[in-house]
């Protein structure tokens, strides 16, 4: 470049020369460097600007001194100035409750929740005072460990507590705790996500959720007991939900896997995809008396004892591509159901059992059973005189001495069995 038009440059690019007399190359030369400035700018992280962090308020994070006031100070800071609170990688001590409402808290590590090692920040839980976190509406959490330092003989409330529209939980890992993720049974729960969940040996329920009257979402959770003792569970515990989306979500050795129960609003309605059991007593258990629309799709359910146990009459259950085994008990235990639709599912057990149905189907209004596989280590379907119509109709029976169909059917029984192989 010439020595005058670059002297002119640096004139102009220092705010010294006309801006009248500008040449066409200055000009993009000048619109180059405020390109540059924009995208600078732009690539520094607004969250980072806009939050607040609880070590500005006093917390240490050391595992040793209580952070309780710095934590909540934070977050009454973040509710007023509507900024999130972040918590960097550390151990944080809480002895009393919290709440956050149309708020987030967040860790530093975003997305970390790896099952066998612990890298968020975490929550050191050591009171019984009431839930660890009480998240009312609009609350979220995100990439956080709450883990309970647990004494013997005391009982501690639900780890997060939702009572609110709009909560949303995602790549959090709960430890020790009683109970985990609990609806408090009163408010209206409805959009509420959960996600990126693993909660560790909980001696209660994993997660309970109800009275969500709008659509809610649960993705890939795990209920997972390491502890050589089965607890109670359920790991899953439904209630009245409106639309449900369920899909990858797990429980590891608890007596109960999903349950469903009535709430006084309503029935259950939604759907589970892709979920599974392992080691537990009993996969999925219906209760009630309401009338519960379940959808159980694909996944795998391997029980100590039963896979389905029905107990509701008017409970209306599918359940399609999926593979159902037991041992000690029927795959599908049918006490009472209102409608019972099982399609293309293998149903198995690990050992042999001459004396336990496949599919016990002793009370419903309906029950087809269509196009499954039974292997060979018992006797297969169970018709009773409870069981009012249905069809079982293109099912595949592995080659076994034993009984294939007995069919016990009340004088009144509307049912089909036609084109099954081997039966």
């Amino acid at each position: 470049m010439p020595l005058r038009k670059r002297a002119q440059v640096q004139e102009l690019l220092s705010g010294k020369g006309k801006t009248l007399n500008r040449t066409p190359f200055v000009r993009v030369r000048l619109c180059l460097g405020v390109f540059v400035c924009v995208l600078v700018l732009s690539s520094v992280p607004l969250h980072a600007a806009s939050s607040l962090s609880v070590l500005d308020f006093g917390a240490k994070g050391d595992g040793k001194a209580d952070d309780t006031a710095a934590i909540r100070k934070a977050i009454e800071a973040g509710r007023t100035q509507s900024r999130p609170v972040t918590f960097p990688r550390g151990q944080y001590i809480v002895t009393q409750p919290l709440e956050i409402e149309g708020q987030s808290l967040e860790g530093a590590v975003a997305g970390a929740w790896n099952a066998d090692s612990c890298p968020m920040p975490t929550l050191r839980v050591s009171h019984a005072k009431g839930p660890a976190i009480t998240m009312k509406e609009g609350a979220s959490l995100h990439a956080l460990a709450l883990v309970y330092d647990r004494k013997d003989g005391a009982k501690y409330p639900a780890a997060i507590q939702v009572s609110g529209c709009g909560v949303s939980i995602t790549n959090t890992r709960l430890q020790y705790c009683d109970d985990g993720i609990m609806a408090d049974g009163k408010s209206n729960t409805g959009r509420l996500n959960i996600e990126n969940v693993f909660i560790v040996a909980p001696r209660g329920v994993g997660v309970y959720v109800t009275r969500t009257y709008d659509v809610p979402t649960l993705r890939n959770i795990e209920v997972w007991n390491n502890a050589s003792e089965m607890f109670p569970g359920p790991a899953f515990r439904f209630g009245h939900n409106d639309g449900m989306r369920a899909s990858q979500l797990f429980a590891f050795k608890l007596q109960v896997g999903f349950e469903f129960v009535d709430d006084e609003t309503g029935a259950f309605w939604g759907i589970l995809q892709d979920c599974a059991t392992d080691a537990c007593s009993v996969g999925v258990r219906v209760n009630g008396e309401k009338a519960h629309t379940i959808g159980i799709t694909g996944g795998f359910f391997w029980d100590h004892h039963m896979t389905l146990d029905l107990l509701n009459p008017k409970a209306n259950v599918r359940v399609a591509n999926a593979e159902l085994q037991s041992n000690g008990a029927p795959a599908i235990d049918c006490k009472a159901c209102g409608s019972l639709l099982v399609n293309n599912c293998r149903l198995t057990r690990a050992m042999e059992n001459k004396e336990i149905w496949s599919a016990n189907l002793e009370s419903a209004g309906s029950a087809s059973i269509t196009n499954c596989r039974f292997e060979a280590f018992g006797p297969c379907i169970s018709i009773g005189k409870g069981v009012k119509q249905g069809v079982i109709s293109g099912n595949v029976f592995a080659p076994s001495s034993h009984e294939r169909i007995r069919d016990n059917r009340g004088a009144d029984a509307a049912i089909v069995i036609s084109g099954n192989s081997g039966g």
